[in-house]
């Protein structure tokens, strides 16, 4: 297990190292950066690692919590972790998407509840498939 997650740990910060530096240079091309902001860009791939790399696979594979437990906890990562990379990647942005704080949060939870049980209805499926071909 602990394997696994080091594993995802690493390839999400590397990819979404790779991801960030992609959408920056597209859109800002070969302008001049300090190195703050290649400090910036580490911090949000190890917020993107730790939320998407260890926290989910955690919760989704190994984790005996009952549901509304496994979604909150989802969710309250990911709120922290967007906000997080916005704040780290632009001040200005995250003063611009404040004051819809509320909106995300629901919009969030609802995403989570509603992608929590298609993904348990379709392992379940699967389950079924496995087991009625044992008979």
């Amino acid at each position: 297990m602990f394997q696994e997650l080091k594993n995802k740990f690493m390839q999400a910060a590397f990819l979404t190292n790779i991801w960030i530096l992609g959408i920056l240079t597209i859109m800002f091309g070969n302008t001049t950066v300090d190195l703050n902001l290649f400090w910036r860009i580490i911090g949000i791939s190890v917020l993107f690692a730790v939320t998407f790399g260890l926290i989910y696979p955690y919760v989704w594979n190994y984790g005996t919590w009952m549901a509304p437990i496994n979604i909150m906890v989802t969710t309250v990562a990911n709120i922290l972790c967007g906000f997080g990379a916005v704040y780290l990647l632009s001040k200005l942005m995250f003063n611009l998407i404040r004051p819809y704080w509320w909106e995300i949060i629901l919009a969030d939870l609802i995403l989570h509840v509603l992608m929590f049980y298609i993904y348990r209805n379709y392992e379940n499926k699967q389950l079924v498939k496995k087991l009625n071909q044992l008979k």
